[in-house]
């Protein structure tokens, strides 16, 4: 197991050093934790950096683990302002239980060149909402985006480091650390349309997620990304992914999407 995450932690290195200056499409989706990114790592653009000063995104993800039966629903709803800024909240069902969470998050886009982009983000998390254990969480995390060229081929690393903590205990020492990769997938056929994302990981998007065992020992989540309307003012993707994949293979999955427009 260790071996592995050695692994995809060496490749991704090597891909982000591989990089030259070339802009990457896939910047319209939103993370599960309703940020503009990958799967559960944030990335350091805005969803409206470039075309708007109010934008609107509305998200939702559907996941299942079929070892344990685990279910999980999660609603996002993401403001754009001002081409720096974003506010929203995530919303994340487990059907069955009390245990469901609400997040509420923020991320300031505090360097952009085109190529490049680095944001300082955060969230606090209301968890197990309606249980008698309830608790607060928060996260704050710095999050880089360098857009580049790999093997003639559009594609994007993002590194983030970040501090999740319970707010009602002691500091702990464990940092946050993620390593994203978005490669856009034969441009020449597909027109930008199609994504394969990547990613490395030792925490989730909430202290509370059923989609992966991040915190205790790291996961890699993978899958495709398809940006339905690279060229339009709208966004429309739509994601298929697998979770913490060396450890659960193909018996955690998600499915979802966003859909986004501009407001003024």
């Amino acid at each position: 197991m260790n071996r592995k995450l050695v692994l995809v932690v060496i490749i991704s290195l090597v891909i982000s050093f591989l990089g030259v200056p070339l802009f990457s499409q896939s910047l319209k989706g939103i993370s599960f934790g309703g940020t503009t990114g990958l799967i559960t790592t944030p990335t350091g653009r805005i969803g409206w950096e470039q075309s708007t000063d109010l934008g609107l995104d509305v998200g939702y993800h559907f996941s299942t683990d079929r070892a344990f039966g685990d279910n999980e629903s999660i609603l996002n709803l993401t403001f754009g302002l001002f081409k720096i800024l974003e506010l929203g909240g995530t919303f994340d069902l487990q059907p069955g239980t009390d245990e469901s969470d609400i997040l509420f998050f923020g991320k300031y886009q505090m360097f952009n060149d085109g190529n490049s982009g680095m944001a300082l983000g955060g969230s606090f998390q209301l968890i197990d909402l309606a249980s008698n254990s309830s608790q607060q969480f928060g996260q704050i995390y710095l999050a880089s985006t360098y857009s580049g060229d790999f093997m003639n081929t559009p594609a994007a690393t993002t590194l983030v480091f970040g501090k999740t903590f319970n707010i009602a205990q002691n500091w702990n020492n464990q940092i946050d650390f993620s390593m994203g990769f978005d490669l856009s997938l034969f441009p020449e056929a597909f027109h930008g349309y199609l994504h394969w994302i990547s990613e490395f990981s030792n925490y989730s998007y909430s202290a509370d997620s059923r989609i992966t065992n991040a915190d205790s020992r790291g996961a890699f989540n993978t899958g495709i990304r398809i940006d339905i309307m690279p060229s339009s003012p709208f966004k429309f993707v739509v994601d298929a992914t697998l979770m913490d994949v060396f450890d659960l293979g193909i018996n955690n999955f998600a499915v979802g999407g966003s859909f986004g427009f501009s407001l003024r």
